[in-house]
């Protein structure tokens, strides 16, 4: 698999094959944001690992060209850090994501430009925050016949706060697109969080759907896995479990997770 690794703002280490190229403008953004340029060619597994050791501020632009597949991984832990990620999708290419952090604070945007025919993101997200997160995602359907799947699961705890604002856009005479937001937020604390779903639909032969929760998990689930002989903090922990590493399949990202969990969930 590529591997790159980002510590702070700077590129660690990078072991990647040529059917990936990569280019790194330091401070060559707007307020001096270092951005990690990288074109996709062929079809390649891509995992990062961002150490945010101090306050970090990234920009990555990641294009994936005609008929190319992209399973790429994530993972981000450390302090404070601002993070945009913007993805162009050409012709046919397909994004597959997962991502997990575990972070003091983070700021992060992320940019989706189907530009493409049949071009198709699946994005699974995941996030167990200590205190305040801010997700804003802008998913534009330029092309016909363009599908995006997003999918958001984050736990709160101690001074946990998450705000995803997911938007999906498709203009006039762009028919044929699958657009689908699913987000949930457990929530174990007494702090505010938010989701702010939006459909931007000028056209009529669309599939979009969104669904929202904020909540606890059900009380009938906590009912079944207690009667099975399972203590309360026990039970908890494994539907949490369940919560975040569903739809992972990197050993990598599913260890972090798990690892977290552990650690939070004695």
């Amino acid at each position: 698999m590529n591997k790159i690794k980002i510590v702070n703002d700077k590129l660690d280490t990078i072991d990647i094959n040529k059917n990936i190229n990569i280019d790194y403008y330091e401070q060559n953004c707007l307020f001096g944001i270092n951005e990690i340029k990288l074109n996709i060619n062929k079809d390649s597994d891509l995992y990062i690992e961002i150490n945010l050791k101090e306050e970090t501020r990234l920009s990555f632009n990641i294009n994936i060209k005609n008929n190319v597949k992209l399973n790429l991984n994530i993972l981000t832990k450390g302090k404070i850090g601002k993070i945009k990620y913007t993805y162009n999708l050409d012709e046919k290419s397909l994004l597959n994501a997962v991502k997990f952090q575990n972070v003091d604070t983070i700021k992060e945007m992320v940019v989706v430009n189907l530009n493409g025919l049949n071009s198709e993101i699946n994005y699974n997200f995941k996030t167990i925050s200590n205190n305040k997160e801010i997700y804003d995602y802008n998913i534009f359907h330029n092309c016909k016949n363009t599908i995006s799947n997003i999918k958001n699961n984050g736990v709160c705890i101690k001074k946990g706060e998450i705000i995803y604002q997911v938007s999906s856009f498709v203009p006039k005479n762009i028919t044929g697109c699958i657009v689908s937001q699913n987000n949930r937020i457990i929530n174990l604390t007494d702090n505010k969080c938010e989701i702010k779903p939006n459909l931007y639909i000028d056209t009529n032969d669309v599939e979009a759907n969104h669904s929202a929760l904020i909540g606890k998990f059900s009380e009938e689930e906590m009912f079944y896995l207690q009667s099975r002989g399972l203590d309360y903090n026990t039970a908890l922990k494994l539907l949490i479990n369940g919560f975040l590493t569903s739809g992972v399949e990197d050993k990598k990202i599913f260890k972090e997770i798990n690892k977290n969990i552990d650690h939070y969930w004695r």
